[in-house]
């Protein structure tokens, strides 16, 4: 292995080229995180080169791991395959390409050769096969026609060619655009900002683009690594990896299956291209949120796999390790089968991730339910599931049970605490015994103590009749029962189709009752409950008090209706309450008064109607 710090500039100068194996992550450095810091320093550079002529200090950017493709052949550039360094090596020359397409577009021409020699070997050097050998950078596949064009088109005809991306205006779509296009795009114009930051006269704008030209080539460095057919590769990467874009644990995954297929003489390319490709969806690659750990989708989805496969608890911070332990217990023959294990999840996990009210299917309603409880924990006992040869029932009863687990759980104010050990072990115990309603009833009644228990329904009944649900369950999660509570009561003659998404909760009787609301003997409430209060009052208040936030005083109503009825008493909110469409508010509407026993009776209905949505085990 040789280790040494070389500029850019030396490195870009040299008559060789850079391969990215075509099994590494695409180009994934996005302007905030990367690119905007990386051109500040840069721009600080070039001003201190126009003030002084000079550059204090060298800027060191991290490694470039790199392995020889071959020994050097007659008619043919020196290649080598880059095992790190690629997202730094792909930046350097967009870059490069910006401040090219500049220089010709202001008329530097010489500048513009000067640039042209870093990112293609020259016409008159005999190469094997032109078309191919003349970039000094091969990124991996698919990201290669779009970075080619970027070096060889100008910007004008880059903006035809890739008009989908752009506004009728010319400028660039950024939410929309590939990464190596928005990063080519972002170095452009930032670049020109920094030119025209002068008395705009052409050898100001020729001066200040040689000075970011300059700063680049002189003033940044990697630390080159090369390594010798002996040295292992994929060890000395993960050691290295600490500086640009993390790689999420699913890139070492990949670089991990593809370097053992290419010791094993597969087909890389085809496997890249085929069976792989579903990963390289830009899908993958969003960020998501699980408790505190933020992550891209791909690595959570890997953790869901992999607690699926074992039917044991994955840890999130030593994700790569895990899937090493599982690929020696597995003893894949081939990266195939490797890949096929970890993609025949990959359209269930879709489904859960981006729930809708407005997709059908029991998979979709446990999805969203799954959504609002927040509990991705529950994924690998769905990864079981739905890939199981079990029938359609028999899976709609099973997806039914999880989210009935969930929702009673809440009910009861039991702790989500150790859900993640609990559906995995539920998954291991439906492999190996079988995929049905009955064995994960068998499985949930074996289940006990509160941490983990499945609610009976006289718990749920009882919890429904005293609990305080409004500020004690959250208010999505809460809006959700009410929804589920108002479809079941809803028959053939009701109002069909879905519900509203903007309804908020309303308390029939309201939060501060006292100046519309008399108690129960005919008396007003003092303002504060407290003032002259006898103790028959006391009693009739704190009964009010305890009952007001249960769910048999809490209704659905669209945000306009809500301020209008405000504290009213019960008469005045009658009619709003006899004209909505949803079921549940003409039932209260139907009441010729709203007292703590009217209240009880509807949390003894709404319990009775929460026990048949969200069954009891078998």
């Amino acid at each position: 292995m040789d280790a040494k710090p070389l500029s850019i500039g030396k490195i870009l100068s040299e008559k060789q080229r850079f391969v990215v194996p075509i099994y590494q992550r695409t180009y994934a450095w996005t302007a905030k995180e990367q690119l905007e810091p990386f051109f500040e320093q840069v721009e600080a550079k070039a001003a201190e080169r126009l003030s002084s002529n000079r550059s204090a200090y060298s800027h060191y950017m991290g490694a470039l791991l790199v392995i020889p493709d071959s020994e050097a052949v007659f008619g043919r550039v020196q290649e080598y395959n880059v095992v790190d360094g690629q997202q730094r090596l792909m930046t350097f020359h967009l870059f490069y390409a910006a401040l090219r397409d500049l220089a010709l577009e202001h008329g530097f021409d010489r500048m513009a050769q000067q640039l042209a020699a870093l990112l293609l070997i020259a016409d008159n050097t005999l190469l094997q096969d032109p078309k191919e050998e003349r970039y000094k950078l091969q990124p991996t596949a698919y990201d290669r026609t779009l970075f080619r064009d970027l070096i060889d088109l100008r910007c004008d005809n880059v903006r035809e060619k890739y008009d989908r991306y752009f506004y009728a205006k010319g400028t660039l779509r950024a939410g929309e655009s590939p990464l190596p296009l928005r990063a080519w795009w972002y170095f452009r114009e930032e670049a020109l900002n920094f030119m025209r930051d002068s008395t705009q006269k052409q050898d100001d704008l020729e001066k200040r683009l040689l000075a970011l030209s300059t700063t680049l080539f002189e003033d940044f460095r990697l630390i080159v690594i090369t390594l010798s057919v002996d040295d292992d590769a994929q060890v000395i990467f993960r050691t290295l990896n600490s500086g640009g874009k993390p790689l999420a644990a699913m890139d070492l995954v990949r670089n991990d299956i593809f370097h053992r297929a290419n010791r094993r003489k597969e087909d890389v390319q085809a496997l890249v291209e085929g069976a792989w490709a579903i990963f390289e969806q830009e899908f993958w690659k969003q960020e998501q949120t699980q408790g505190r750990i933020k992550k891209p989708r791909i690595d959570f989805y890997l953790a869901h796999t992999l607690a699926a496969e074992e039917g044991e608890d994955v840890s999130l911070s030593e994700l790569y390790a895990e899937y090493k332990g599982f690929v020696v217990k597995k003893n894949f023959t081939t990266a195939a089968a490797e890949i096929e294990t970890l993609a025949k999840y990959s359209s269930v996990y879709k489904e859960l991730v981006t729930p809708s009210d407005s997709k059908s299917g029991a998979l979709s309603r446990l999805a969203n339910r799954l959504s609002i409880f927040d509990v991705s924990t529950a994924y690998p006992l769905v990864f079981v599931v739905a890939i199981s040869k079990s029938g359609d029932a028999a899976k709609e009863g099973i997806y039914d049970l999880i989210a009935s687990y969930i929702v009673r759980r809440a009910f009861c104010y039991l702790t989500p605490k150790s859900y993640n050990k609990t559906f995995v072990r539920l998954a291991a115990a439906m492999k190996t015994r079988e995929v049905s309603v009955e064995i994960l009833s068998e499985e949930f009644k074996r289940l006990e103590g509160d941490a983990v228990r499945f609610p009976s329904d006289a718990d749920v009944r009882n919890a429904i009749l005293t609990n305080r649900y409004y500020g004690g369950i959250g208010q999505i999660r809460l809006r959700l029962i009410l929804k589920e509570l108002e479809m079941a009561m809803r028959d053939k003659f009701d109002e069909g189709g879905g519900l509203r998404e903007d309804l908020t909760i309303e308390h029939v009787m309201p939060e501060s009752w006292q100046e519309f609301w008399l108690l129960s003997d005919g008396r007003k409430a003092p303002p504060d409950l407290e003032t002259y209060v006898d103790e028959k009052m006391r009693r009739m208040i704190i009964e009010r008090e305890s009952l007001k936030h249960t769910l048999g005083n809490l209704t659905l109503l669209t945000p306009a209706a809500n301020p209008s009825l405000g504290k009213r008493g019960f008469e005045e909110k009658k009619q709003r309450l006899r004209d909505s469409l949803l079921k549940m508010n003409q039932v209260i509407a139907g009441n010729p008064s709203w007292d703590e026993s009217t209240i009880r009776q509807r949390s003894t209905y709404l319990a009775d109607l929460a026990i048949k949505i969200w069954p009891p085990t078998l």
